[in-house]
């Protein structure tokens, strides 16, 4: 088995926590080139890691088929075809009791997980390795678990790999040919799905139409899902079409890496994207309120931050207590955020 061991990385979602486990798939396969390594992800969020040149395989989580008990056979099964896989490490990088379970009832060789204070999780683990220190960025504290694989993390790694395809069919959809007039690509992440997290509409207009109008080399990309477009549209209604351009809904998840890979700088709250941009390193604004930098902020960019500093500040919660519009975020003012932009851009 020496150098040539057969992992799961069991961690199913969200988007930013996978971009944050990616370092300990990288860091596996640089130690381990023979390794076998395969990952237990959500239906929804497997495109970010098939074709991966560091996976085996991946094998699909389906939420909703679990959380449904005449799925139960369908369930059992899969755990046992996924068993006979004979895997010598399991890495519960999710610290759920659901994934501790899921990973035990594997009877991997040895199980590896985090302990996140929270659920019983460590039960299940063979060694379980905690937060360094309350503030450790989560890259970092996922790390942690190649302590029990004797590999050093290192900084000489390529983060996201590249998807050829994906950004085929990306500028073949943004029209970018070589004749393309050069422009600055803003981009900008308008939801988030916490509340907390928000940063008002009414704010991202007032920034887009004030950055269009002092710089004409600017050309601004909305990212986002298909619940988002609606946003978009309301941003483009009021700030112009010209040079705005909404693609909330309308890319794939590698198509969305890409056209982040392409961009000169995001603009965004605490979001998947935002992590994604942070481990391609592109610049970045980041806006936060009720999350901390320290652990959730684009790693190795906490330059980029931007808080509004209030003393209830971060409050960790999905939904403001106080006022159903943030005030952590409603007081990042416009001006600020156009001025770190344009200093950057």
């Amino acid at each position: 088995m020496e150098n040539s061991p057969k992992i799961l990385i069991c961690k199913p979602s969200s988007l930013g926590d996978i971009i944050h486990a990616l370092p300990v798939l990288r860091h596996i396969k640089r130690a381990w080139p023979q390794a076998q390594v395969y990952w237990w992800v959500n239906v929804g969020l497997a495109p970010i890691l098939e074709e991966d040149p560091d996976l085996t395989g991946v094998i699909h989580f389906d939420r909703r088929a679990w959380g449904r008990l005449r799925q139960l056979p369908r369930n059992l099964e899969q755990i046992r075809r996924i068993r006979r896989m004979k895997f010598d490490y399991v890495l519960d990088l999710q610290a759920l009791l659901r994934s501790a379970l899921f990973s035990w009832l594997l009877r991997p060789g040895r199980l590896i997980g985090l302990d996140a204070r929270r659920e019983a999780a460590p039960l299940f683990y063979h060694q379980a390795f905690s937060r360094p220190h309350p503030n450790t960025h989560a890259v970092d504290w996922y790390l942690e678990v190649l302590k029990a694989l004797k590999i050093e993390p290192s900084a000489d790694f390529e983060w996201i790999a590249p998807k050829p395809l994906a950004a085929q069919s990306l500028q073949a959809r943004l029209k970018i040919t070589a004749d393309t007039a050069p422009m600055k690509t803003l981009l900008l992440q308008p939801c988030t799905r916490w509340q907390s997290k928000q940063w008002p509409l009414e704010h991202f207009i007032s920034c887009v139409k004030e950055i269009l109008e002092r710089r004409e080399d600017i050309q601004v990309y909305l990212l986002g899902s298909r619940e988002d477009k609606a946003t978009g549209e309301a941003i483009i209604r009021v700030s112009g079409r010209k040079r705005v351009r909404n693609l909330c809904g309308s890319l794939s998840l590698p198509e969305m890496v890409e056209c982040i890979r392409l961009g000169d700088l995001m603009l965004t709250a605490d979001t998947g994207p935002m992590h994604v941009a942070a481990a391609l390193k592109k610049p970045l604004v980041a806006l936060f309120g009720a999350t901390n930098p320290y652990r959730t902020g684009p790693y190795e960019q906490l330059d980029s931050v931007l808080m509004a500093g209030l003393p209830c500040s971060p409050c960790l919660r999905k939904r403001c207590p106080l006022t159903p519009s943030p005030k952590c975020m409603y007081d990042l003012a416009p001006g600020r955020v156009v001025e770190a932009i344009l200093a950057k851009i």
